[in-house]
């Protein structure tokens, strides 16, 4: 008697435990059928626009940086240490057209439907998003991290950061990022995923803002430099060693100012989506108006996986010549296979 009673007191736990983890799972799901903010048609027709507007982000962000990983397979100049951090960049961004964006246009679409599938969407949504649009800010601060070690250690960075270094970097960074966020998801729930990405994500902004501006200080101090230190007369060795430092001195400036405009993208896209999560979070703003803003700043977030590829195209010049090329837009020259 006393075993039938543990017994079934055990299952009651279970099912209490199991109802309880489903329903915060489908909180956003609940919101949706007890909100009367607007009607369900209009819910329903805005969350079909979102839906149909992610589908087309995502087929364009695979195109952008498919084009990008294809110029890094057949142009043999292109991969160096340094742009190899940038692959690794359009990799990210790939995954998130591949597959977050297409999870997350599945939510929006059963969410609308009213279906309980939404909720095992839901959850899948949240572990890829932050394996890969928030690991693309992780790569970022590690370009940040690489450029330093290039200008202020010179000599360290030619012995230490190689391709193959770089790959390995790459592997380890991967596989522990991923179990580090399906456990994160298994055991917390979506909640610290979603405390830590804001967390994390300030914090990397700031490291990666303060390295590049002072990157792009010391590059222009040397800059200057160069050009104070500049004879009037010079013989031709001479004249070629300033150039090159000219050169290298310009090129740094740019790199740097690539990576702000990279991480100034990456912050201005995420501002909706943290502002959305501390409202509903800390200030309990619920209803179908809300649940459509948390779409649409999601959808927002999930940009830098296209603006990052035409960054690249618009700054880096070897990019723009390798990809003319590839597509025999013109007989770019500079630029061996």
């Amino acid at each position: 008697m006393f075993n039938n009673n543990t017994t079934i007191l055990e299952e009651n736990q279970t099912d209490h435990a199991t109802f309880s983890s489903r329903n915060k799972l489908c909180s956003l799901l609940k919101q949706v059928r007890t909100g009367n903010d607007i009607t369900f048609a209009d819910f329903r027709a805005l969350c079909a626009f979102i839906s149909f507007v992610n589908a087309i982000l995502a087929v364009i962000a695979i195109l952008g940086n498919s084009v990008i990983i294809a110029a890094f397979h057949r142009f043999d100049s292109l991969r160096t240490p340094s742009n190899l951090f940038l692959l690794g960049l359009s990799f990210c961004d790939l995954l998130v057209g591949l597959v977050t964006q297409p999870i997350f246009a599945a939510e929006i679409a059963f969410v609308a439907a009213n279906s309980d599938t939404a909720c095992a969407l839901k959850d899948l949504y949240v572990i890829f998003l932050f394996s890969f649009s928030f690991s693309s800010m992780m790569h970022v601060c590690l370009t940040s991290v690489e450029r330093s070690i290039a200008i202020f250690y010179p000599f360290r960075h030619q012995h230490y950061v190689t391709k193959n270094n770089v790959v390995r970097s790459f592997v380890v960074f991967w596989i522990s990022w991923t179990l580090l966020t399906i456990f994160t998801r298994r055991e917390h729930g979506g909640g610290v995923i979603g405390y830590s990405r804001v967390g994390f994500g300030t914090f990397s902004a700031l490291v990666v803002l303060v390295i590049n501006i002072r990157l792009w200080i010391e590059a222009r101090r040397h800059s200057r430099q160069i050009q104070n230190s500049l004879p009037i007369y010079s013989t031709s060795e001479e004249g070629n060693r300033e150039t090159r430092a000219r050169t290298k001195a310009a090129r740094d400036t740019k790199a740097a100012k690539t990576i702000l405009l990279i991480i100034g993208f990456m912050i201005l896209c995420n501002l909706p989506l943290i502002a959305t999560f501390i409202a509903r979070k800390f200030y309990g703003v619920r209803g179908r108006v809300v649940t459509l803003l948390w779409f649409a700043s999601n959808t927002i977030a999930l940009l830098p996986a296209i603006l990052n590829s035409i960054i690249y195209f618009w700054r880096k010049r070897e990019f723009r010549i390798s990809v003319k090329r590839m597509f025999g837009w013109q007989n770019a020259v500079g630029i061996q296979r």
